[in-house]
């Protein structure tokens, strides 16, 4: 009896990393997978103080998610995807230094979690997710295209960001609200999580030209220093191609 149950829990395994594999899929050029291992992850991750931890995505989940990034992707030219990003995966849940993260990135791959709509994983998350992932990635990739002189500026006088961590310590410390927030809006910050570093600040307004939440060209319209920020990545994406433009985001507030 003990060997049949082992053998069924070792089929119901592999046919969940089988459907994982099946479901991995290739978008616009970008490799998209769902199914974990530890060698998804760099080297330096592994193992040490940051211990990149993972769990695989439920399969039930697989199927909405392919969607979403179909739509996620569709919005970047393939030449700036071919340029900056190789690999999307999805996982359940992941952590680093032993805290939980939605989404990380590496030089051109990006780490997303989905646990399903009832834990708060909705397609908009999903969605704002990657953008705000890839947008860090593009940041370091085109560093001279984005004025933060004029940036900060735009903050508040006397404002330096202040998480140390560039984020780390802002989720660990429950200060990483995506939420937006009219008293930081007129301080020049969309949400909490902008606060933290300057890097998050402009994660946190990409994730809303790609995919805007209610609000988001209201506050834009309303407040000053947020407008100003918005023009300035705008400048940054319209740099990297031609085909960004204030109309082309606009247009998604509709979508």
């Amino acid at each position: 009896m003990k060997k049949i149950i082992v053998v069924t829990i070792a089929l119901n395994l592999l046919s969940l990393y089988a459907l994982a594999a099946v479901s991995d899929t290739t978008i616009q050029g970008v490799n998209v997978q769902f199914s974990y291992d530890p060698s998804i992850f760099p080297e330096s991750w592994r193992g040490g103080a940051i211990d990149g931890q993972g769990e695989n995505i439920a399969p039930g989940e697989i199927s909405r998610t392919n969607p979403v990034m179909i739509k996620a992707l569709k919005k970047y030219p393939v030449s700036v995807l071919q340029t900056n990003l190789t690999s999307v995966y999805f996982l359940k849940s992941m952590k680093f230094y032993n805290v939980g993260f939605g989404g990380t990135n590496s030089t051109d791959a990006l780490y997303l979690t989905n646990d399903g709509i009832a834990m708060g994983y909705t397609d908009s998350y999903l969605e704002q997710t990657f953008h705000h992932e890839f947008s860090s990635i593009l940041f370091r990739n085109y560093p001279s295209l984005l004025d933060t002189v004029e940036w900060k500026k735009a903050n508040i006088p006397g404002f330096d960001y202040n998480d140390p961590e560039a984020g780390v310590g802002a989720i660990r410390n429950n200060q990483s609200s995506q939420d937006a927030d009219t008293f930081l809006c007129k301080k020049g910050f969309l949400t909490q999580y902008a606060y933290s570093s300057l890097e998050n600040d402009v994660n946190t307004l990409a994730q809303n030209l790609f995919r805007p939440g209610a609000r988001f060209w209201t506050i834009v319209d309303h407040y000053p220093r947020i407008r100003k920020k918005v023009t300035l990545l705008i400048n940054f994406y319209h740099n990297i191609d031609a085909a960004f433009t204030e109309p082309y985001f606009r247009k998604f507030e509709t979508q």
